[in-house]
């Protein structure tokens, strides 16, 4: 056991100490970090423009936020990431590319999560809001926001994980994210199980204190 656990840490050394490799971990894992909480941010608020569109009294706005919606859910992510990368922004840019793609399809599933957790508190918590006295923010505010938000985390943590792990494809527009940082390791070094279990460790990692991040924002937020 003792000499198994020496050899680990003599392969460690050599793989990510010995020639700095582990700043290439770095570099990819701060890619990985912005492009993932850039596009959560932009894409949920895009997700709830989206949704209010689809509220809109106006026919031809809820017609944009219905083939919005059609249009992406169809599109792969990898083609928009390409699209955004070499058609509109010529080659350059790459994590503009990356949070431009991931925010446009991550706002597809935001504005489900807000059609469907707002549905969920039902007509009726509207209309006792009202019969309070509240006024329509007062009642979206206190009332259906609380309830909304406590049925949309489960699956809100869900699809930002989701996001999370997706970002791995952005090594075909030239980036170093943790994959391909990873990547790099790999085939410079000939060592294969090593260099994808700490991949692998570090994506847990990130997920879980995703996870956690999202608890402590939205849930005391709210006092939920």
């Amino acid at each position: 056991m003792g000499l198994a656990l020496a050899g680990i840490q003599v392969s460690f050394y050599e793989v990510f100490i010995a020639e700095h490799r582990w700043m290439l971990i770095v570099d990819g894992l701060w890619a990985t970090v912005v492009i993932t909480i850039l596009s959560l941010l932009m894409g949920t608020l895009l997700g709830g423009l989206v949704y209010l569109l689809s509220l809109s009294k106006h026919r031809w706005m809820r017609e944009v936020a219905k083939w919005w919606k059609v249009i992406v859910r169809g599109t792969p992510m990898l083609v928009l990431l390409l699209i955004f990368f070499y058609v509109i922004l010529g080659g350059h840019h790459g994590i503009v590319a990356a949070v431009a793609a991931f925010s446009i399809n991550f706002s597809n599933l935001a504005a489900s999560l807000f059609q469907s957790s707002i549905d969920s508190v039902g007509r009726n918590q509207i209309e006792a809001g009202r019969a309070l006295g509240f006024s329509n923010l007062q009642t979206m505010r206190y009332i259906v926001a609380p309830q909304a938000i406590r049925n949309a985390l489960p699956a809100y943590k869900y699809q930002s994980v989701t996001l999370l792990k997706s970002t791995s494809i952005v090594g075909y527009v030239a980036l170093l994210d943790l994959t391909q940082a990873t990547e790099l390791i790999r085939t410079s070094t000939g060592e294969n199980l090593l260099s994808l279990l700490v991949v692998t460790v570090i994506y847990f990692l990130l997920a879980w204190l995703l996870n956690k991040l999202l608890d402590s924002i939205l849930v005391q937020a709210y006092k939920i």
